[in-house]
């Protein structure tokens, strides 16, 4: 999201700050959506459901970077004088520049219904003697992350090239949905007391899973039991 515009002016769109904005408001359309389905679904099973379409923009994004021709160097790309505003956007690229977009609609769509919501439910995890440091060192790690991408990603374009950069971060999301699956229990509904519980004991994950849907199945059962 923070090159988005770079993105997009590099494969060839004439508007590429007001392109952005389409990912932007993904962004903020589906964390909307997630707000509404978070103690519904369930975090565990909204981040399981959703890194895969992760995975699956960021392939679509480095697939079409194979068919478009990027400029080698700053000279090679056009000035503002010598772009026809009355082309379409996409130039002789063809539709691959769309694909793009449309796999970062994609990716940007399921990172807010899932990794960029639900992580900020971190401090359930922690017990109250230790919840402000949890909290602090979990902001960090996330913080610390998102400086090493920022950092890193200009660089990775030009050396390892976009296709190349693309498919890391795809195999980075699904070693992500590996460690979700492992480790990450389901703490929707539950108390304090029944987190720490359910932590005693390694990751409780099995548990977790277990009397989540057992909690679904008796509030459908009470729904269905009240009068009208």
């Amino acid at each position: 999201m923070y090159f988005s515009a770079t993105i997009f002016a590099l494969v060839g769109f004439t508007s590429p700050t007001l392109t952005s904005l389409t990912i932007a408001c993904t962004n903020f359309a589906f964390t909307l959506v997630a707000f509404y389905f978070i103690d519904r679904v369930g975090r565990r099973r909204i981040l399981l459901l959703s890194v895969p379409f992760m995975v699956l923009g960021l392939a679509l994004c480095a697939v079409a970077f194979l068919f478009i021709r990027l400029p080698r160097q700053d000279s090679d790309i056009p000035s503002r004088a010598e772009i026809d505003h009355n082309a379409p956007p996409t130039g002789i690229q063809g539709a691959w520049p769309l694909a793009i977009v449309f796999s970062m609609v994609i990716y940007v769509a399921a990172y807010a219904l899932g990794l960029g919501n639900v992580p900020w439910q971190q401090s359930e995890l922690f017990p109250l003697s230790v919840r402000s440091l949890g909290s602090a060192l979990a902001t960090a790690t996330n913080w610390g992350s998102n400086f090493i991408i920022g950092l890193m990603f200009l660089p990775m374009m030009q050396i390892i090239t976009p296709t190349g950069t693309f498919a890391i971060y795809g195999l980075i999301c699904i070693g992500a949905w590996l460690a979700i699956w492992r480790i990450y229990p389901e703490t929707a509904g539950i108390t304090l007391e029944e987190v720490g519980i359910l932590l005693r004991n390694g990751y409780g994950v099995q548990e977790s899973v277990r009397e989540f849907g057992e909690r679904k199945l008796r509030e459908r059962h009470r729904r269905h039991d009240v009068p009208e």
